[in-house]
């Protein structure tokens, strides 16, 4: 995946089928594990100097909901989420193999407007989830990841959880700046059978760089948390996030995202605002934001009433932006 401030909103993607599963040595391999693949020698200034504590990280998801996961870390990679589709497509389908990949430096990840990143100041990492749904029973689900994501950081740390924000329908905010971003990728495994291939980046601290880039301000968790230890906190924060979304799966397989849009829509950084819809900069709809239907739908007043808007391409933006 990218970094989170690179991230352009957009609705799940649909590629050719192919099969998510354990290695073919999965019988030889325990329930849960993690792997750490060794540092590059020659290992880029630009890689963060946070480390993921595979102990801890075993020990936090040992008890919790994604006891069950696969959880790889790497030092450099292209793209998880392109790792994630390629190691698949030759594995055979399992109800419960969800696997996590993180990349401390991705060098082909995908940004806005098709602009390459090789570095970033946060946590990039995807996981691929399987879920036993038809493809049309996928709708929200950015938005429950996000509302995963939220509440995981809530977990960490009370006050940072406090800040956090939800923009429609795939992003994370802190007073306006973008903290994290979602891109999901999915692919039909069968009757009733889907892959998702969930791509999440968050900013951990606030790259300079980046900002000088995307000629925006971002947000980055250090700024908001009451304290921040990047020795231990990055380990905390994936496992949360890790065992909310291992939970946020088994509701959303059981009722879909309709018994979360109340508290989406709580934590909606938009809510009852005047925003303006675009695609490819032409504003497509403007009125105030109602929040979200139990279909992931933006609710947005108009003159012309109350309208229910798909993600799709389209951009959410404030009134004055």
């Amino acid at each position: 995946m990218l970094p989170a401030g690179a991230w352009r909103s957009g609705a799940i993607r649909h590629g050719h089928g192919y099969n998510l599963a354990r290695p073919r040595n999965a019988g030889l391999i325990p329930e849960f594990f993690v792997f750490d693949m060794p540092a590059s020698p020659d290992r880029s200034p630009s890689v963060p100097v946070w480390r993921i504590d595979t102990d801890a990280l075993h020990r936090a998801l040992a008890i919790g909901d994604a006891h069950a996961w696969t959880v790889e870390v790497v030092e450099e990679t292209g793209s998880t989420n392109a790792d994630l589709t390629q190691s698949c497509r030759t594995a055979p389908w399992s109800d419960d193999g969800c696997h996590v990949r993180v990349a401390y430096r991705q060098t082909a990840g995908r940004g806005r407007q098709g602009r390459p990143w090789q570095g970033q100041a946060g946590l990039t990492f995807s996981v691929a989830m399987p879920l036993a749904l038809p493809l049309s029973r996928l709708s929200g689900l950015s938005l429950a990841v996000g509302l995963a994501l939220a509440e995981a950081l809530e977990d960490v740390d009370h006050a940072l959880g406090a800040r956090v924000g939800l923009k429609w329908p795939n992003d994370l905010q802190i007073d306006g700046r973008k903290l994290a971003g979602i891109l999901i990728e999915s692919v039909p495994a069968g009757p009733q059978r889907v892959w998702a291939v969930i791509g999440i980046g968050l900013n951990l601290v606030r790259d300079a760089q980046m900002e000088a880039a995307l000629g925006r301000d971002l947000a980055g968790v250090a700024e908001a948390m009451t304290t921040f230890d990047a020795q231990q906190d990055p380990t905390r924060i994936l496992a949360a996030i890790a065992n909310r979304l291992a939970r946020m799966r088994n509701d959303f397989l059981a009722h879909g995202f309709a018994p979360m849009a109340a508290r989406w829509s709580a934590r909606d950084a938009f809510r009852d605002e005047p925003v303006r819809l675009l695609h490819d900069g032409t504003v497509l709809a403007e009125g105030l934001a109602r929040g979200v239907d139990g279909d992931g739908h933006l609710l947005l007043e108009t003159p012309e009433g109350l309208q229910r808007i798909a993600s799709g391409e389209v951009s959410l933006r404030g009134a004055q932006a």
